[in-house]
């Protein structure tokens, strides 16, 4: 890939000079390469997900109840002995794998009650947990409370997962009179065949282990068997999503545009972005995914604004006009649509996406009260979607950034303590290696410190942790010129996917934000 200069935005200090910031610059372009090299022929950057033990296990208690595919299930169960021994995964997907392999214990039945979950959608969780592990014969039914399954308004999976759960809790509590026929209608989508719906496998998964429960329904869940089978990774896995494409090529581009990279890839993958927006305005985290959502929206709007927003005009219109629907009373933005509870990184991104434009500037300013609101006595945020404490810290300081363009001077005296205590709270809670882990304490790795490097890089006086982090970046590249980190994403919340792909475009993202040698913007 050819570097194509932008024009600069105005110079700050290098990080390094002489021979260290060309050893810098050499690295972030090795990575920005590896990162093009990643785009397809479509214009979107490959980014599939990795097998979970979650999905292999209800996969492998799904072909084990229906006596089918026995190749496949000793090829799940391969998968669950090989991850549980080598790479355990959180208690509660450590339960179910037992459980699916018929080795769980005692303890096993308690991993739901102690799931640890810190956003609003605790009991939920705990629910859907206490289910599945009673599903696979790991613990006890809950008592079915109808309006304990009600997730009307929310995202489209939810309500099938949710429906799902609740017709297994009635028949494995033995009041099956409690499912309607509507409850039925709503697992339509788990039989359709093909791909997984809206690409996500758990919600198919789902949709089947509760549709067998109805004997005239067993015969469209065999037929639908072939199709999850497709699904299955080279390791004999199965991932939770089929992968974030939308996702990855809108940050990645982001990345790419602010190291200084322009010409026909960057437009292409804009190109390819745009085409892919669905009807309602929004943008899905992966194509096909026609459930739009506040963070791809956000990250959507900025990268086609950079790369293009005269061609991309009316596109960027639309998806403005999704985000300002999505708008809770509060002044903040749910992830996926209004009446769900505002979250801080969702505001943020949003707060980042319609800055630009001074007729949104009251939408700005409610959004940034939002943020500050929200934030903690030691200056962080809560976790969302990413299990990162670092990722919401540094949406909310380029938000602070954003909403300073046109504030007044007390406004602006506001955003500036917001985004002072979020960088001394980073500050404070860095590791001695100079990275970041997904909490204070947690070791070092890749995308957190990334996370840190954006929020950190517009600090002068934190300069010297600035440094330590970007060379602790430098130092965990692979030979490859990639990275490998623990991943951040989660789903459900909080249990950790893993797309490869987000390890190299959260680094080149982190390093382009970082100020290193002469060219850095």
């Amino acid at each position: 890939m050819t570097p194509v200069l932008l024009p600069s935005a105005g110079r700050v200090e290098p990080l390094a000079h002489g021979p260290h910031a060309h050893e810098l610059l050499h690295r972030r372009d090795r990575l920005a390469r590896r990162v093009a090299a990643r785009v397809g022929p479509d214009g979107l950057l490959r980014a599939p997900c990795e097998s979970r033990v979650l999905e292999s296990a209800l996969a492998l208690w799904l072909l084990t109840a229906e006596r089918a595919a026995p190749q496949a299930r000793r090829r799940l169960a391969r998968y669950l002995r090989d991850t549980l021994d080598g790479r355990p995964p959180d208690a509660v997907q450590r339960a179910l794998g037992r459980a699916a392999l018929g080795t769980a214990g005692p303890a096993d039945r308690a991993a739901a009650r102690e799931l640890v979950v810190d956003d609003f959608t605790a009991d939920r969780k705990r629910l859907m947990f206490a289910t599945l592990l009673a599903e696979l014969g790991a613990g006890e039914f809950p008592r079915v409370r109808p309006e304990a399954y009600d997730v009307r308004g929310q995202q489209s999976w939810l309500q099938l997962e949710m429906t799902s759960l609740k017709i297994m809790a009635a028949y494995g509590t033995g009041a099956p009179g409690l499912v309607t026929g509507a409850d039925w209608d709503v697992l339509a989508p788990a039989v359709r065949p093909g791909p997984a719906w809206e690409c996500n496998n758990l919600a198919r998964l789902l949709g089947l282990l509760a549709l067998r429960k109805h004997p005239g329904r067993r015969p469209a869940v065999r037929r639908a068997l072939g199709d999850v089978l497709a699904g299955l990774g080279a390791d004999g896995g199965l991932p939770f999503i089929t992968g974030m494409g939308l996702f990855a090529t809108a940050t990645a581009g982001l990345a790419l545009v602010r190291c200084g990279y322009a010409g026909p890839l960057v437009d292409r993958m804009a190109d390819a972005l745009a085409g892919r927006q669905n009807p309602d305005g929004g943008f899905g985290f992966h194509p096909g995914v026609t459930q739009s959502d506040v963070d791809d929206t956000s990250y959507a709007v900025e990268f086609l604004r950079g790369t293009g927003a005269a061609r991309h005009r009316r596109r960027i219109r639309a998806a403005e006009r999704h985000l300002l629907e999505r708008r809770n009373s509060d002044g903040g933005f749910p992830t996926y649509a209004r009446g769900i509870p505002s979250e801080i990184a969702m505001t943020a991104g949003a707060v980042n996406a319609l800055a630009p434009d001074p007729a949104h500037r009251a939408v700005v300013e409610d959004g940034v009260r939002f943020i500050a609101a929200g934030q903690r006595p030691d200056g962080g945020f809560g976790r969302g979607w990413s299990r990162n404490a670092s990722n919401a810290v540094f949406r909310a300081v380029l938000a602070c950034d954003a909403a300073r363009a046109g504030a007044g001077p007390a406004a602006r005296r506001e955003l500036d303590l917001v985004r002072s205590r979020a960088v001394g709270h980073l500050a404070g809670t860095g590791n001695a290696d100079g990275g970041w882990g997904h909490r204070p304490g947690d070791p070092s790795d890749p995308i957190s410190t990334a996370y840190a490097v954006i929020a950190l890089a517009g600090s002068p006086e934190h300069r010297p942790l600035l440094r330590r982090a970007v060379r602790l970046l430098a130092d965990r590249q692979q030979p490859d010129g990639g990275y490998l980190s623990r991943p951040d994403q989660a789903g459900p919340r909080p249990l950790l996917y893993d797309v490869p792909a987000l390890a190299d475009v959260s680094v080149l993202l982190g390093l382009a934000h970082a100020p290193i040698g002469p060219a850095a913007r």
